[in-house]
């Protein structure tokens, strides 16, 4: 193989840059141009290769040999002159002195790092986004007596080398070992930013029939559970491993099940239930309730029964993808809604099962067979289908790219934790000589943090952002080779004069240039706007790798408004949302990209986290623009309250999704003084929407002239598995939220889905829509609620929407 050495300059700094001839291993980068010119100015590509950071055997994880004391730790900025907040804690460390002994109960230790502001106070309803904390765990047992309540804006992770265990006492007093919610904020939908990373939850200590559960989750977006094992006795008629009481999270990754009476029970509004894997559970995954899910990867071994949707009253529907039961009783119990008159609820999708044992695959509530014992099943449908009518277990086939799938099915990543690396494979950016980055709220922060991303992705460094609010008056460029690490959400906030232009809007935040090639992991991060910037696009994704997952971002959020760090929330509680058309769109996927993006929430505010905001009346024009073609996963991503849509797959190919969540904007549709693209402009050269399928525009038009849940325009192999497109508000302004005036009932908005330009191979599973009249207008059947009743109400189900999945 033959190597080049180019010698690279970049703001004053030297670094070697290696290129090699022959192929690129799986974590190289193929770069575009040498770059001329300094960054810190215009981004522009970096001449560099880098395999990846050197791996090892640490002693230490790499996050807790950080410094969290000096002055490159993470810093709150907005509590006015509390300079000293702690946003790191180890347990084990004063003042909070847990044992982890296993002899020692560590409760009222655990608890209080998980509440303490710094002051001798409590974090407990004392702010959302403004006092973050991470909490660290050693390896180590703690014993645990009581529930542990978490806090909002926290990430409680361990180390994954060595992941700590929580173990219940056999007096335990309480329901759950960790409540997962904050009762501080009130209702489960307003928990946000929670995180519980590389843990053990034990219960076997207490006894097997006792009603108690691991954790309670009835939490909402921007909450993530990953690499999480839950072990509960076997034989269990009590135990609850995961109960999602309530709440609107998107996704539970990574968990591990052993024993219990249930391994996870799902009541909330939707998720995407993703590589979970369950052993010993009479029941794996029960649904008292919730409104769609997709259970993605499962492993079921060994359980008595797979999934038990059979008293799940509104769940409308429910895919079943890519998993995997063996030696267990059925995979699925469900009502047979058929027969039902009104809405009919529980239909069904199932999709490359693997199945062994005799068994019958589905069975109804009175245990009559609805598909037998077989060792697979490519797709079979219970449900309303589209074109067509409502299906009792129909089999067919689904064509998926090989592009998208890894071992047959679609592909999965987890998120890093970097566990194989120690300290000296991380630079702080907040630490680097010469550089300095302040992430203080006010200071630019955008030419050394450029300057410093390039180097680290040269020198196959981490890049590890302390918590702070970081400013950008440019783009932060994202370069190939890039990993990025936050402590507990760091923010990347535009400010500034290059983000004003809407005619040719910048990205804030910008991942790789078109063409570019190669690795950038981004996990635990928040991108915003400090300002009213109509001419921002809050992130964009440019490049693609060589491999699946080589571009990934986990745990990554997008929020404009209803925070402390941003003018937005302030200033913009007007009805008349046209003085605060607060940002060009949320995302964009460019056609050159292809990424694997896990749990991502772009919100644009309906109300402030904060006390001292405004009622939050934002006018952002576009919600994800989807243009990649390389290869590209949203898997529980969310994206709310745009003003023309929420996702739009325009001339998009191989893209995979599985669940999309949106919400209207509360402030269209009927009473509003801005209808639809207002106050925004249509741009064809965005592949905007221009609502031309609506009247002329006047006061008896409003009900169509609201933001599009979705909207897919031309493209190619697109596989989609449950949408929750949910309409609650229309003309609200004053974030009541309870005012009859502004509630909707059916037939509140007029399209919540459009279909145009032919897209071929397009297959979307488990459609649920709410206060609608069309579900997918299409200009072919035009799917409506009233006849496809279910779900949400007033709302409507497509199990299976085929009408373009020809070629």
């Amino acid at each position: 193989m033959k190597i080049f050495i180019s010698i690279v300059l970049v703001a004053g700094l030297t670094f070697v840059a290696v290129q090699a001839s022959a192929q690129n291993g799986p974590n190289q980068v193929i770069l575009g141009e040498t770059s001329k010119k300094k960054l810190g100015g215009d981004p522009e590509p970096i001449t560099a290769t880098c395999t990846a950071p050197t791996a090892s055997k640490p002693s230490q994880y790499w996050l807790d040999a950080q410094d969290h004391t000096g002055s490159a730790r993470g810093y709150a900025p907005f509590l006015g002159n509390d300079y000293t907040y702690p946003v790191y804690r180890n347990v084990k460390s004063a003042p909070y002195n847990a044992k982890g002994d296993g002899n020692i109960d560590d409760t009222s230790a655990l608890q209080n790092a998980l509440n303490a502001d710094g002051q001798g106070g409590n974090r407990y309803g004392n702010g959302v986004t403004i006092r973050p904390a991470v909490v660290f765990l050693p390896g180590g047992t703690y014993k645990i007596s009581k529930p542990l309540d978490m806090r909002l804006n926290t990430i409680l992770i361990g180390d994954p080398t060595d992941p700590p265990i929580f173990k219940a006492t056999s007096n335990f007093n309480g329901d759950a070992l960790i409540h997962g919610y904050d009762n501080a904020a009130g209702d489960p939908t307003t928990n946000f930013f929670v995180a519980l990373k590389n843990i053990v939850l034990d219960t076997t200590n207490i006894d097997r029939n006792r009603a108690v559960t691991a954790l309670g989750w009835g939490v909402s977006q921007a909450c993530h559970l990953t690499n999480l094992k839950i072990n509960m006795p076997n034989s269990s008629g009590g135990h609850v491993g995961i109960d999602m009481s309530a709440g609107s999270a998107t996704i539970v990754a990574d968990v591990l099940f052993t024993g219990g009476a249930i391994g996870v029970k799902v009541n909330n509004q939707q998720v995407n239930l993703k590589n979970l894997s369950f052993k010993f559970c009479t029941t794996a995954i029960k649904f008292p309730g919730g409104h769609t899910a997709v259970i993605q990867g499962a492993n079921i071994d060994t359980c008595g029964m797979g999934i038990d949707a059979s008293g799940s009253g509104q769940l409308g529907s429910l895919v079943i993808l890519d998993t995997t039961s063996v030696n267990s009783g059925p995979v699925l119990k469900f009502h047979d809604s058929s027969r039902d008159s009104g809405d009919r609820n529980n239909q069904i999708v199932i999709e490359n099962l693997s199945h062994s044992g005799s068994n019958p695959i589905a069975i109804d509530e009175n245990e009559n067979v609805k598909l037998g014992s077989t060792s697979s099943v490519d797709t079979w449908i219970w449900g309303n289908e589209a074109p067509g009518n409502y299906q009792t277990g129909k089999t067919t086939s689904t064509s998926r790219p090989g592009l998208l799938l890894d071992g047959g099915k679609y592909f999965t990543k987890a998120q890093p934790t970097y566990g194989e690396y120690a300290a000296d494979q991380f630079v702080n950016v907040k630490a680097v000589s010469g550089l300095p980055v302040k992430g203080d709220g006010s200071t630019d922060d955008s030419t050394s943090l450029n300057t410093i991303l390039a180097q680290n992705a040269a020198n196959c460094k981490i890049s590890y952002f302390p918590y702070g609010v970081y400013i950008v008056r440019k783009t932060l460029y994202i370069p190939p080779g890039s990993r990025i690490v936050g402590e507990a959400w760091p923010v990347i906030s535009g400010i500034g004069a290059n983000f004003y232009n809407n005619a040719n809007p910048s990205p804030v935040v910008m991942v790789g240039k078109p063409g570019e090639i190669g690795v950038a992991e981004i996990q635990d991060m928040r991108f915003t706007v400090a300002d009213v910037l109509q001419g921002a696009t809050v992130l964009q994704v440019n490049m693609a790798g060589n491999h699946p997952g080589d571009v990934g971002i986990w745990n990554t959020h997008i929020t404009v408004g209803g925070t402390a760090d941003t003018k937005v929330n302030t200033v913009c509680g007007a009805p008349d949302t046209s003085d605060c058309k607060a940002a060009f769109a949320l995302a964009h996927l460019t056609a050159s990209s292809g990424a694997y993006i896990e749990n991502m929430w772009g919100w644009v505010a309906d109300h402030s986290l904060e006390a001292g905001g405004d009622h939050q009346n934002i006018a952002v024009g576009r919600g994800m623009l989807i243009e990649a073609t390389k290869g590209t996963w949203l898997t529980g991503t969310a994206f709310e309250h745009c003003t023309l849509y929420n996702y739009n797959f325009h001339n998009a190919q191989n893209v995979f999704a599985g669940m999309q969540q949106t919400e209207t904007a509360y402030w269209q549709g009927e009473g509003s003084l801005q209808n639809a693209p207002a106050p925004w402009a249509a741009l064809p050269s965005f592949g905007d929407p221009d609502f031309s399928w609506c009247g002329d525009g006047g006061d008896g038009d409003q009900r169509c002239r609201m933001g599009l849940a979705t909207t897919i325009d031309g493209g190619s192999n697109l596989f989609l598995y449950s949408a929750a497109f949910w309409t609650f508000f229309h003309g609200e302004t004053l974030t009541r939220y309870t005012f009859p005036g502004t509630t909707c009932g059916s037939d509140c908005i007029t399209n919540q889905i459009r279909v145009a330009g032919n897209p071929k191979g397009l297959y979307w599973y488990g459609v649920n829509s709410r206060c609608a009249t069309t579900m997918i207008l299409d200009g072919q059947g035009n799917p409506k609620e009233f006849n496809n009743p279910g779900g949400w109400p007033p709302g409507g189900v497509v199990a299976a929407y085929l009408q373009y999945a020809g070629s």
